[in-house]
């Protein structure tokens, strides 16, 4: 397959609720464990991404963006992990070009579209994080899936929220895969979202059982294949 393949990794309440998390240590810290098992690099979407690892606004005033064009830019870099941040408009203010997720430190690759400010782009070759441009303003999801294959031998990819980005991976018909880990609780919270946000589109895409893994306290992690 040119494109790398998609696992969808979520912790979740028994009521499917996004963010399940708030139930054990021992449960969250074997979901952490089990994401990198499945792959060695992780995306998220920018919300996601700014609420847990960079909440500071990106500060682009030392940037003009001249000279620069809405094309891949990608350094000779080498990483075990990586976290891919869909970060369409270029909000991410990293600080570093790394994120330490658990006891994982991961490399950021950045991908944009042509939301995104030249400057932004500039913002992140002075911080060495790679970046690829994919659409114009929506994002290309399968030419994301190809290029992050190609420049750094990403397959799988898991895709771990929130979920209107693993929404966007489902209505494209891209999920290969859906691993949830299960806490042995019930949200009832209608405020939180479920794993997946499709915004009112309706999926027909047909899921078979694969395994069941008994998890700590109770949670159980599920893994689905795409018929």
């Amino acid at each position: 397959m040119k494109r790398a393949k998609v696992i969808v990794h979520m912790y979740v309440s028994v009521d499917g609720k996004f963010k399940g998390q708030e139930g054990s240590p021992a449960l969250g810290e074997y979901y952490a464990k089990s994401l990198f098992d499945l792959s060695n690099a992780n995306a998220n979407g920018s919300t996601t991404l700014i609420e847990a690892a960079a909440p500071q606004k990106p500060d682009l005033s030392s940037y003009t963006g001249e000279g620069i064009e809405y094309e891949d830019w990608i350094p000779d870099i080498k990483a075990d992990t990586w976290v891919v941040a869909l970060d369409r408009k270029g909000k991410v203010g990293w600080e570093s070009p790394y994120w330490t997720y658990g006891p994982i430190k991961m490399r950021v690759v950045e991908v944009v579209t042509k939301q995104a400010p030249k400057a932004y782009l500039e913002f992140l070759r002075a911080k060495q994080i790679p970046y690829i441009v994919a659409g114009e303003d929506e994002f290309d999801l399968e030419e994301i899936l190809i290029k992050v294959k190609k420049y750094f031998k990403i397959d799988p990819l898991v895709v771990s929220g929130g979920a209107i980005t693993n929404g966007l991976f489902l209505n494209a018909g891209l999920v290969d895969e859906i691993s949830l880990v299960v806490t042995p609780n019930v949200s009832g919270d209608n405020n939180i979202r479920s794993a997946f946000d499709t915004m009112g589109q309706i999926n027909h895409d047909k899921f078979a059982f694969k395994s069941a893994t008994k998890a700590p306290d109770g949670g159980v992690h599920l893994i689905f294949e795409r018929k």
